[in-house]
């Protein structure tokens, strides 16, 4: 679902044509009637008073408006000018949001043709168990699903509570908002003017990823960031935390990845931020060495 700001911006445009082209027509309508200017004297002195008197008071009017049809159509075309410049403006820069929406949309869709992780692979397992017991036991409490999905959560719970106590006094700090159907993990949004919100989506790994599942998760956080962007009027960075167990975490395997994400997709160099830290690591690391490695700074 995209946020559509499109139909505003068409009437504001089109009220501005409406505007223009009243300012020409109305005054041209106005003028080439006679209202029994050009009806000579003695016939206007022919008529019964008070058909006179509704004559001449209608001159009197013609008149005065016709002193105020100058302003009339400057100011009106003035405002109509202005306002199909707005219209126009808006409408491009919300055209340039849903167009770069749709590229990564497209982008997003051809990544999802991958390989699975292996957390991917043990998560659809771990469903497809479950659901198996559910459908033979006929009772939902017969199995307990106690790895992945508690460990999720809880991993998302201290990045919350690190970031909220590193970034508390520059930053607002919020957990699991939702942007026009898009759902952030972590928003960091600025309390000074000039500084940048993030946005900081967590993934937990146990087992290990590959490039193909890094792209995706990657592009699906820069789509966030243009949705927000459109949205608020603020223009993001993004921040991709992975948190990986430190069993499957290989430093040289997973820096080459993040080196190879960097020359092949969207983001911008300093901007749209991965970070890959072990979840024994974050759990011990100090508030200063945590601030360093995020590189995230008001």
């Amino acid at each position: 679902m995209k946020f559509e700001f499109g139909d505003l911006y068409k009437f504001i445009v089109s009220l501005g044509v409406v505007l223009i082209t009243l300012s020409i027509l109305a005054p041209w309508m106005f003028l080439r009637e006679p209202f029994d200017l050009f009806r000579p004297e003695s016939e206007i002195n022919a008529l019964s008073d008070v058909a006179k008197a509704v004559v001449i008071k209608r001159q009197y009017a013609v008149s005065f408006i016709v002193s105020f049809i100058p302003w009339f159509s400057s100011i009106g075309s003035t405002v109509g000018m202005i306002f199909i410049f707005l219209g126009l403006k808006n409408w491009r820069k919300n055209q340039l949001h849903l167009d770069e929406q749709t590229r990564l949309d497209v982008q997003i869709k051809k990544q999802s043709l991958r390989d699975a992780t292996k957390d991917e692979i043990e998560e659809k397992e771990t469903s497809e168990y479950e659901s198996l017991q559910v459908a033979e036991s006929g009772n939902s409490d017969s199995y307990i699903v106690t790895s992945f999905r508690s460990q999720y959560s809880k991993v998302e719970e201290l990045v919350y509570g690190k970031l909220s106590k590193v970034y508390g006094n520059k930053f607002d700090v919020s957990h699991n908002k939702m942007v026009a159907n898009v759902e952030l993990d972590i928003l960091l949004r600025g309390k000074a003017m000039l500084t940048k919100d993030y946005i900081v989506e967590v993934k937990y790994i146990r087992k290990g990823f590959n490039f193909g599942w890094l792209r995706e998760v990657y592009l699906k956080n820069i789509y966030a960031k243009s949705v927000y962007s459109q949205v608020t009027n603020r223009l993001p960075n993004t921040l991709l935390l992975i948190v990986i167990d430190s069993e499957a975490y290989n430093e040289e395997k997973y820096n080459q990845l993040i080196n190879r994400l960097s020359g092949e997709t969207e983001g911008r160099k300093g901007k749209d931020l991965v970070c890959i830290i072990t979840k024994q690591e974050l759990m011990s690391i100090d508030d200063q060495a945590l601030q360093e490695r995020l590189a995230i700074h008001a």
